[in-house]
């Protein structure tokens, strides 16, 4: 009880901070995974530099530039994975930017995956979280847990990936537990991805085959971020799902005439 209160004297004491805040955080992010149904070959040389490579090539930097109110998530510009062959692993998560307003609780974002630019705008998911009185030190900041459960959506494609990868933590998606460390020292809810909603910022994020971990945070920068908020002809995230869903479907359509 007594840390509780402690939390809580801390979030009012700082709300006027707040008032003024911004900064820029830097997240790197891991995938988990695990190899489905192990084979000899699995343990081989090539396997195993093959399998690094990919771990590499998962690995990204984002960064989120905030004020109080509003942010932009993006990626960071870095140089590909190069193998020794000379080839590169490069993986894009689809999306190039994403803004998100805390106050009007909604997002934009930049899509591409269609081989053209979606403007993708829908209500920001911040509800639900269990506050923790445990804590840990992230950094130079105190964080504080929280944890969030969720049903995730049924997938129409129910055939099975072929994929030897296969993405770790969970057996059955029955439901996702996300665990989150947040500091009311940065007394913005914010966070990597569509995240947030908690007092405070979330410097590091564990989802069901991710993590997210903030390295570097800058506060009150001397230039004052200038967010482009993006415009153009904007869907709803259920348009677009069912959008690719048509596209999905219209491709093995096709695979089978060719077959």
């Amino acid at each position: 009880m007594k840390t509780l209160f402690t939390l809580c004297s801390l979030i009012l004491s700082i709300g006027m901070f707040a008032q003024e805040l911004s900064g820029k955080a830097t997240y790197q992010i891991k995938d988990i995974f695990i190899i489905k149904d192990p084979k000899p070959e699995h343990n081989t040389p090539e396997f195993k530099e093959r399998l690094e490579s990919i771990k590499k090539s998962l690995e990204k930097t984002f960064v989120l530039e905030f004020t109080k109110n509003t942010s932009i998530y993006s990626e960071e510009e870095k140089l590909p994975n190069v193998n020794k062959d000379g080839s590169t692993h490069s993986v894009s998560y689809g999306w190039k930017k994403l803004y998100k307003n805390t106050k009007e609780n909604y997002f934009l974002m930049e899509n591409d995956l269609l081989d053209k630019i979606f403007l993708i705008k829908d209500t920001l998911d911040v509800t639900g979280w269990e506050l923790s009185t445990e804590t840990k030190q992230i950094g130079n900041y105190t964080a504080y847990k929280a944890t969030k459960t969720v049903i995730p959506k049924i997938i129409n494609n129910k055939e099975q990936s072929t994929n030897f990868l296969s993405m770790n933590n969970q057996k059955e998606l029955n439901e996702i537990v996300y665990t989150a460390w947040y500091t009311p020292e940065i007394p913005i809810p914010n966070g990597p991805e569509k995240f947030g909603g908690l007092p405070g910022l979330i410097l590091e994020l564990h989802t069901t085959n991710r993590i997210y971990l903030c390295s570097e945070i800058i506060l009150n920068p001397k230039k004052p971020f200038e967010f482009n908020v993006p415009k153009g002809k904007t869907i709803s995230q259920q348009e677009f799902d069912e959008m690719l869903d048509e596209r999905a479907k219209e491709y093995q359509r096709k695979s089978k005439v060719t077959r």
